[in-house]
């Protein structure tokens, strides 16, 4: 019963151990920029979270008031493309998204991105929740202490 109890003690540090990380509760921010600023980024391998979104989109203005409230105390910086300014016709825009974001098919598109890859995204298949997007944070660290 006591090596049980051990194994479940050394199991549980482990699994609790190796993901827990400092987290920055500095206020976050939101950046807008462009496809072609997006596709630079994807290009030089940088790490960022970006969101496609567009204004007369119900989910995405849902996302905008979860995500205001969230970054009040979670240090994540969101890159944001705001699909209305983009001067190509919509076709043209998915294409270009695609090319990076395979999974996209429909605004708010979260993703996040490492070394010039699409690592992960965030659907809005279920109701957004804060709960669900601070475990997606949390998976990615997303919100990691810098010192």
């Amino acid at each position: 019963m006591k090596k049980r109890f051990l194994a479940f003690l050394m199991v549980t540090f482990l699994l609790c151990g190796c993901t827990s990380y400092e987290r920055d509760e500095s206020a976050g921010e939101v950046i807008q920029i462009s496809l072609a600023d997006m596709e630079s980024m994807m290009k030089k391998g940088q790490e960022f979270t970006i969101a496609f979104t567009q204004s007369m989109c119900g989910y995405c203005e849902g996302f905008h008031e979860l995500f205001e409230n969230y970054r009040q105390n979670h240090h994540v910086v969101l890159y944001e493309v705001p699909l209305e300014r983009e001067k190509e016709q919509p076709n043209v825009n998915r294409a270009i998204i695609q090319q990076y974001f395979p999974e996209f098919d429909k605004t708010p598109g979260i993703f996040y991105a490492n070394g010039g890859k699409c690592i992960d995204s965030i659907h809005q298949s279920q109701r957004m929740t804060e709960e669900l997007f601070d475990n997606w944070v949390k998976k990615h660290k997303l919100d990691k202490k810098v010192n």
